[in-house]
């Protein structure tokens, strides 16, 4: 029995195909300590959403307890943040180390002094940062998958 071209084109794109597929999966598997490294990421996330959460939820009026609460988030996040390594961040999305660096820590960082400095000035300039950070995710984060943590089983 002979193949036609017409079935034999079809047998070499489905061979490659499952070539670029297990060449991705070959890249970007993710080993367990990658896994559990992403978790950071996926941490400093949480905590900013929180601060957003909660500042919007006081509707602008932010006393000095409000402010503490804020600090703390914006401290665990960037604590987090600080922990995410570059090749994780890139598994994640192959442009998130750059807007992680450029966007995501800066105005968490700049949110943390405003709050503890009382600045509206310093407020402003981490809202427009977070604002393309945001921007940033609106267009790429459907792409971000978080792998799940590994599990701790023996």
């Amino acid at each position: 029995m002979t193949l036609s071209l017409k079935q034999k084109g079809v047998g070499l794109g489905a061979l490659a195909a499952a070539i670029i597929i297990g060449a991705w999966l070959f890249f970007t598997r993710w080993t367990p300590e990658d896994a559990a490294n992403a978790q950071h990421y996926h941490q400093a996330m949480l905590e900013v959403r929180e601060a957003i959460a909660y500042a919007n939820g006081k509707g602008g009026l932010i006393d000095p307890s409000d402010a503490r609460y804020l600090i703390e988030r914006y401290n665990q996040a960037a604590q987090q943040a600080d922990l995410v390594r570059d090749e994780v961040l890139s598994k994640l999305h192959s442009e998130l180390p750059e807007a992680w660096h450029d966007l995501f820590v800066p105005s968490t960082q700049i949110y943390r002094r405003a709050f503890e400095d009382q600045d509206r000035d310093l407020a402003r300039q981490a809202s427009l940062i977070q604002d393309d950070w945001v921007r940033w995710l609106r267009l790429n984060g459907h792409q971000v998958k978080v792998p799940p943590p590994p599990s701790n089983r023996p």
